[in-house]
C-alpha cells in the first residue's frame, strides 16, 4: 500500500471524498451555506427519539411522498457521526443526491433544531416544546368549550323542565278552583261561558232523551217480535172423535 492512503480505503473512496470536499469549497466560495452551520452540535445531547419522527414527517412533506430510504439515510448520518464530529455542510451535500434543491432548506432547518436540542436539558428542541404546549392548550380550550356547551344544554333542559312543571301546576290549580279562575274573567266572557255551558247541558239532556226513546222503541220491538214468534209456535187444534185434541 502506498504512503498516501489510509488503511481500509480505496481509490474510489478517496475520489468520492475529494469530490465532496470540492463541492463544499465551491459552495462556501459562493456563500451557499447559512451562518449557523459554523456552530457545532453534540449529538450525545440530542434526543433522537424525538428527532426521528420530525425527520420522517419533514422529508415526506418536502418530497411529496414517503421515502424510507432517504429517512433512514438521514437518521444514520446523525446517529453515527464521524470521529471529528457531524458536519452540516457534508450532510447537505449527501442529502442533495436524494432531495436535490430541497436538501439545503431541509438540512438548515434540521441543524437549527439540533442546536436548540443540545441546549435543552431533555435534548428536545425548544420549538417542539412550544408546539406541544400549544397543542395541550388547544386541547384544554376545546375541553373547556365542550364542558361549557354541556353546562349550557343542562341549564336549558332544567329551564324547560321548570317551565313544563309550572304549566302543569297552573293547569292543576285551574281544575281545582274553577270559580276562582272564572272570577278573573270579564263579565261578558263569564256570560258567554255560562251560555255555552247551558247549551252543552241542554244538548246532553236531549241526547239522553233520544237515547231513552230509542231504548223503549227497541224494547217494544223486541217484545212484539218475541210475542209473534211464540204465537207462531202454538199447536193447532183438529177435530177427532167429535173432540178437539191438541197436536204436538
Amino acid at each position: 500500500m502506498s504512503a498516501g492512503f489510509f488503511r481500509g480505503t480505496n481509490t474510489d473512496q478517496v475520489k468520492h471524498v475529494n469530490a465532496e470536499q470540492k463541492i463544499i469549497k465551491d459552495m462556501e466560495k459562493n456563500k451557499r451555506f447559512p451562518d449557523h452551520y459554523s456552530k457545532k452540535v453534540d449529538m450525545a445531547k440530542v434526543s433522537m427519539d424525538v428527532m426521528k419522527p420530525w425527520i420522517a414527517k419533514r422529508i415526506t412533506e418536502m418530497l411529496g411522498f414517503e421515502d424510507d430510504i432517504v429517512v433512514d439515510f438521514c437518521v444514520a448520518q446523525l446517529s453515527e457521526p464521524p470521529d471529528k464530529g457531524l458536519d452540516p455542510k457534508l450532510l447537505q451535500v449527501n442529502m442533495t443526491g436524494f432531495m436535490e434543491r430541497k436538501a439545503g432548506p431541509f438540512v438548515s432547518e434540521l441543524w437549527q433544531h439540533l442546536l436548540s436540542a443540545q441546549e435543552s436539558p431533555v435534548g428536545v428542541p425548544r420549538e417542539f416544546i412550544d408546539q406541544k404546549k400549544e397543542e395541550l392548550q388547544k386541547k384544554k380550550e376545546e375541553a373547556e368549550k365542550v364542558q361549557e356547551e354541556l353546562k349550557r344544554r343542562k341549564q336549558d333542559l332544567e329551564e324547560a323542565e321548570r317551565q313544563a312543571r309550572g304549566i302543569r301546576d297552573q293547569e292543576r290549580d285551574r281544575r281545582k278552583s274553577p270559580r276562582r279562575s272564572r272570577s278573573k274573567q270579564a263579565p261578558s266572557e263569564t256570560m258567554d261561558d255560562d251560555r255555552r255551558r247551558d247549551d252543552r247541558r241542554d244538548d246532553r239532556r236531549d241526547d239522553r232523551r233520544r237515547d231513552d226513546r230509542r231504548d223503549r222503541d227497541d224494547r217494544r220491538r223486541e217484545d212484539r217480535r218475541r210475542r209473534d214468534k211464540s204465537e207462531s209456535k202454538s199447536p193447532q187444534p183438529r177435530r177427532r172423535d167429535k173432540r178437539f185434541e191438541w197436536e204436538d
